[in-house]
């Protein structure tokens, strides 16, 4: 069995409550053969086959698979020893407060106790044993949980506790002139407090109520405070020894899924061969996909067809199996990684480019019938222009050249929306390294999760070079030009997660103020070549402006190619350089000037 991968305490507090709900499920069924018995338990709490079998499988502390069966660990581990210490396992295995009658069950069928002997013996050890605790709800708990003390120094005691002293001091300031004589003090310091360390929380209770002075009368009683404490409805304690709101048990769950999915593919649970599959089994594969309200995973396939995750040792060839299987179905579509759906279940919308994002070209002549707008070679432009034409940021929808994909791709891309993809809801693949997105099937279904697990479903087309159906996310973001997201890889097949950066791209970056302005300049802009909006956009910028700017701010009044625009700095006179300098700059003294007639032989022909 494999060892657990280390966490982050974050990680670790999450993974231990989940553990638990597993554990307890796991208690009550007694033994399981099949995972997916008691992921059918937890499925409410939105624990499912995959996150159950790799949490199980890479935690030997609290689960043992014996005999093709698991079982809770204690159980094999108590074997052998005495009452009082079997009870003390089970609950350290347990992690929390234990119901006494999930305890019972456990205790009579692990090892063959009656419930009169229970009944009578579990209420003995409390009274008699200071390591357990019973509540007022019936719940048996570990002394280790809480903080006990009676009249021994504060040092001291706080030492026997593990507490530190700044801790205690800090949450009494919080609780400050809290009266603890109050029949409800206990439900009102949690309420005020939580998510609170519950050791800290009692030591701030004993000071108050146990003052360390003669004759004073010491009114904290450790078992009494915490039989209460441990009472409250609508919290949980978790791992790490705090007590938090039911809410954040939510977010803990939705961390352990996450940490288990990391884990899956580590895991080797038992030895089998890959699964054969037989028309019977394609054919209620395709039927579930067809009756699938939207997209349907091979990976789902495997899991509630024949209870294989990521977590088997084989599922790399079954996964091959099916995917081999539906992808030469004609009655279901692939839409990428392991998606499918009904066919052409799409928006129609992804499959043309949108006519904002067609290039126009001005017919304006110059004096001497020459186009005013021309294009030139590489050998004609500025020596920096040269590479900037090939940034991704220069680049655009039908606007780029084809890169080799690099030795090895990034797991985490930088990525900035222009205005006219934020207008439309599309964002271009030039912007991703080749290789980035598989390069079949041309239409492929995304999924990108934000940090909040809030997901969006974007389309892909290979063939336009687009990616679609991402309004929502970017009419949400105020700047309308060179915002900054992140977009990851995870480990499942076309899905990732997305981020915003609270920067923008400095050269992308227009303010909404100036995007009015260029705005007023493209209502008035038809009858104007590409040439003389460029040196209206530079008249901006008398300090100069970044190509890309200057790209990007002519694209906002006219969809203009990159080498257009490097071709117009570069071979009208009136736009410049400085030595050593990286922007641009326009002197309309030299409008008259006109064309370098040095460029008119690297004018591109049709």
């Amino acid at each position: 069995m494999a060892k657990p991968t280390p966490l982050k305490p974050e990680e670790a507090s999450a993974r231990a409550y989940v553990d638990r709900l597993i554990l307890e499920k796991l208690t009550e069924l007694g033994e399981v053969v099949k995972p997916s018995e008691v992921a059918e338990k937890l499925q409410s709490a939105g624990v499912g086959l995959a996150a159950v079998r790799s949490l199980l499988a890479s935690n030997p502390d609290k689960f043992a698979y014996s005999e093709r069966r698991w079982v809770p660990a204690a159980r094999i581990e108590g074997i052998g020893r005495p009452f009082s210490e079997i009870v003390r396992l089970t609950l350290d295995r347990f992690g929390g407060p234990m119901s006494l009658t999930l305890l019972t069950s456990e205790l009579t069928n692990a090892h063959g106790m009656e419930e009169a002997f229970l009944a009578e013996a579990l209420p003995r050890i409390v009274q008699s044993d200071d390591r357990f605790l019973l509540t007022r709800s019936e719940e048996l708990a570990l002394s280790a949980w809480v903080f006990k003390a009676h009249d021994e120094p504060v040092t001291r005691t706080l030492r026997l506790n593990g507490v530190e002293l700044e801790d205690v001091e800090a949450l009494a300031a919080k609780l400050k002139g809290f009266d603890w004589r109050d029949p409800d003090a206990t439900v009102k310091a949690l309420e005020k407090t939580a998510p609170v360390n519950l050791k800290v929380l009692g030591a701030v209770a004993w000071m108050a109520l146990s003052p360390q002075e003669d004759q004073s009368h010491l009114l904290y009683d450790w078992r009494t405070f915490n039989a209460e404490l441990l009472s409250i409805p609508g919290f949980v304690i978790s791992s790490d020894g705090f007590l938090s709101p039911e809410a954040d048990a939510k977010k803990w769950i939705s961390t352990a899924v996450k940490v288990a999915e990391k884990l899956a593919p580590t895991i080797e649970i038992e030895d089998a061969a890959p699964i054969e599959l037989k028309p019977d089994d394609i054919e209620t594969a395709i039927k579930r996909i067809l009756a699938a309200d939207g997209t349907m995973t091979a990976t789902s396939i495997l899991e509630s067809q024949f209870e294989i995750t990521p977590s088997v040792r084989t599922f790399p060839d079954d996964m091959r199996n099916v995917m081999t299987a539906l992808t030469k179905d004609a009655r279901v579509w692939w839409v990428g990684g392991d998606r499918f759906r009904k066919p052409n279940d799409a928006p129609d919308f992804i499959y043309t480019l949108p006519d904002a994002l067609q290039f126009v070209k001005s017919d304006h002549l110059q004096e001497d019938g020459d186009p005013v707008d021309v294009e030139l070679t590489d050998e004609g432009l500025s020596s920096s222009l040269r590479k900037l034409i090939v940034h991704p940021l220069a680049t655009d929808v039908q606007d780029e050249e084809f890169i080799p994909a690099l030795k090895q791709l990034p797991e985490r891309l930088r990525l900035v929306l222009k205005p006219i993809h934020r207008e439309l809801g599309t964002f271009p693949m030039s912007q991703f390294p080749t290789g980035w997105f598989e390069d079949e099937p041309s239409i492929q279904e995304l999924v990108f999760i934000a940090p909040d697990g809030q997901e969006l479903q974007v389309w892909m087309n290979g063939k336009v070079r687009l990616l679609f159906n991402l309004f929502d996310w970017w009419l949400d973001q105020p700047i309308e030009s060179g915002s900054v997201f992140n977009l990851g890889r995870t480990h499942k097949p076309n899905v990732f997660e997305f981020s915003w950066e609270e920067q923008t791209d400095p050269v992308v970056y227009i303010s909404n103020q100036r995007m009015e302005e260029l705005r007023e300049l493209a209502t008035r802009s038809e009858e104007m070549s590409t040439f003389d909006i460029l040196r209206e956009v530079m008249t901006h910028w008398p300090k100069g402006a970044d190509f890309l700017t200057v790209l990007w701010e002519v694209n906002v009044v006219r969809r203009t190619s990159r080498r257009l625009l490097a071709s117009l700095l570069s071979s009208y006179l009136c736009f410049y350089q400085r030595s050593g300098s990286p922007v641009w700059h326009y002197d309309h003294k030299k409008v008259e000037q006109g064309f370098d007639k040095t460029k008119k032989k690297f004018i591109k022909k049709d």
